[in-house]
């Protein structure tokens, strides 16, 4: 079976969700609002539709009421290219450019029915309509406008392994299902949902089998509840032997959010992350927490506390899940072990920099994105990760990989990009505590290339002409806009992994390129130079599991589901109380 790698969202998405859906709202028979984000993107200057081949051709236009299509003109072509025109929504062939529709002046919104079951979008197959709204800078928003029951489709087989046990991916089907009806974080926005790790993945038709279109029919409107109450389904990878309370984890005491011994789970493979003490000391600055020289670093229970002393005695207490995810671990479960003791040099005192936030905005091929930048000294630096992230599925995709022995950046020319999680992060309230030269190596294809780059908060950030030069795509500046220009062919984007906001797919022991979001400083230069300090050398985090711990196991249903369980007994077995309905 394929590793399970992928899981529902970051703890601040889960600590909002948080929450119990009143029953008299619950409707199982909806339709869903999902903001589709692709190939890092989330706002497009002209997205396209496109029939999947061997069904009908053609659509109708027109608009949506509430989340009801209405729209009487058909439009005959089977490949749609969608733009805003002097203030209106215009649909033109894209074959022929002919220009097929266009709306009144200031309409505030496009509605696009196909007459295909199936239609691709950015190198995914949806369901359903699809309506487009004004984003900022003439682009455009897409609102896929899906039945409940194909959008879980659309998420399962990126939730959860499609080849596992149907029991298993039945009880997953329940989760997200619950998810889906519980969760609408983002109707500020004009949709319910994203189709990001921010809610859940979800991508359409294109991993869906059998098994997994099965699994949500035989579960068709099944949720769960408490006390005839409908809960929310929390799922993540593996437990390390045994799942957690919500309260040990997020803080709020969740009766069917309980912790238990895990018998089922087999899946305990351990990890261990070894952080120097500075890099504790850098990545506690990076979460917007003031600590010196790091001399002590101690848990007080497995999840509840771990307090960071520094030489003038000074402390950092993290609680709960805080220290999963400003370390970068995998699991609230683990010991803590420190290597040695030595003499840290004084840090000399460096010149001050100019460094802000970077204003400018990037596009890649015409399409707006925004990579986590900095402006230092009027050059515009950005995470490597960052760059990859935008650039997967062009001819131009790289892959990226840490070696934390030998502190190199691994860079691989035309491999695809596997996020980890952090990515796309917003430069907009980051405060810049530190900021030096980068001294990390960097290789491409097994060859070291040089890259200017600067450490920012303790994450490498590169001049991204230097990065086009040896990647092989251009730059170009224009309009206080960053251009980056690939290769043609670079139109559809691949099918990425789901990921862990919180870990990743792959996550690093160490990763340089992780950073953290406190408050904005408009300038910053780097601390004053520091008194000689005798403490531990590193410190080694080694546990079990993969993820909050909080819910449902997804290596433990697939234990359960192989042992004979059924989805329900397998549901029943994670949520204390919980019955399924529906």
């Amino acid at each position: 079976m394929k590793k399970r790698t992928s899981l529902l969202c970051c703890v601040a998405a889960l600590i909002a969700c948080m929450c119990i859906v009143p029953a008299a709202a619950l409707e199982t028979d909806v339709t869903l609002r999902v903001g589709l984000t692709a190939g890092g993107a989330n706002t497009f200057t002209e997205p396209k539709l496109e029939n999947v081949a061997g069904e009908p051709t053609g659509y109708t236009v027109g608009r949506i009421d509430g989340t009801t299509f209405v729209g009487s003109t058909p439009l005959a072509a089977s490949q749609l290219t969608i733009r805003l025109v002097d203030d209106a929504f215009q649909v033109s062939d894209t074959a022929s450019g002919k220009v097929l529709y266009t709306t009144d002046a200031g309409a505030d919104h496009l509605a696009i029915r196909p007459n295909s079951a199936l239609t691709w979008f950015k190198g995914y197959q949806w369901p359903g309509d699809f309506m487009y709204r004004r984003a900022s800078g003439g682009s455009i928003t897409v609102i896929n406008y899906v039945a409940i029951e194909d959008y879980v489709k659309g998420v399962l087989p990126y939730e959860i392994d499609p080849d596992w046990p149907i029991e298993a991916q039945k009880a997953q089907a329940v989760c997200a299902r619950s998810f889906a009806l519980g969760t609408h974080k983002h109707t500020d926005r004009g949709y319910d949902l994203c189709n990001t790790t921010n809610c859940q993945v979800y991508l359409g038709a294109n991993k869906a089998t059998a098994t997994s279109d099965a699994a949500v029919d035989a579960t068709r409107g099944q949720y769960l509840v408490y006390e005839g109450e409908p809960v929310i389904g929390y799922f993540f990878s593996s437990d390390g032997g045994a799942t957690e309370d919500a309260v040990n984890v997020w803080g709020g005491d969740y009766p069917y959010l309980k912790g238990k011994i895990d018998p089922y789970e087999t899946h305990n493979v351990p990890w261990s992350v070894t952080l120097s003490a500075e890099q504790i000391r850098q990545k506690l600055q990076s979460a917007g927490y003031t600590i010196g020289p790091v001399a002590d670093v101690r848990a007080t229970d497995n999840v509840g506390q771990v307090t960071i002393t520094d030489t003038a005695g000074n402390t950092v207490t993290l609680e709960r899940s805080k220290v999963r995810t400003v370390f970068g671990l995998k699991s609230i479960r683990y010991t803590i072990t420190p290597n040695g003791a030595s003499t840290v040099a004084a840090r000399p005192q460096r010149t001050s920099l100019r460094v802000v936030p970077s204003t400018h905005k990037v596009k890649v091929d015409g399409e707006h994105v925004a990579p986590q930048g900095y402006n230092v000294e009027g050059n515009n630096y950005y995470k490597l990760r960052d760059i990859a992230y935008i650039l997967n599925g062009t001819k131009e995709q790289f892959g990226v990989a840490w070696d934390g022995a030998g502190r190199r950046i691994l860079l691989a020319a035309g491999q695809a990009y596997r996020p980890v999680g952090g990515e796309m992060r917003s430069t907009d309230e980051v405060a810049v505590k530190s900021c030096v030269p980068s001294t990390v190596s960097i290789e491409l294809d097994g060859a070291p290339i040089a890259l200017t780059g600067y450490n920012i908060n303790g994450n490498n950030y590169y001049k991204i002409r230097d990065v086009g030069k040896a990647l092989g795509f251009t730059v170009d500046y224009k309009d206080a806009t960053v251009l980056l220009q690939t290769k043609p062919d670079a139109e559809v984007a691949p099918i990425r992994p789901s990921v862990d906001p919180e870990g990743g797919t792959t996550t690093p022991s160490i990763d340089p390129e992780e950073g953290a979001t406190p408050p904005t400083a408009p300038e910053s230069s780097t601390p004053p130079a520091q008194p000689e300090v005798t403490n531990a050398v590193s410190y080694t985090f080694k546990g079990a599991g993969w993820g909050h711990s909080v819910g449902m196991s997804q290596w433990g249903a697939c234990a359960m589901a192989e042992q004979g369980y059924d989805y329900k007994e397998i549901l029943r077995f994670y949520f204390t109380g919980i019955s399924v309905a529906g």
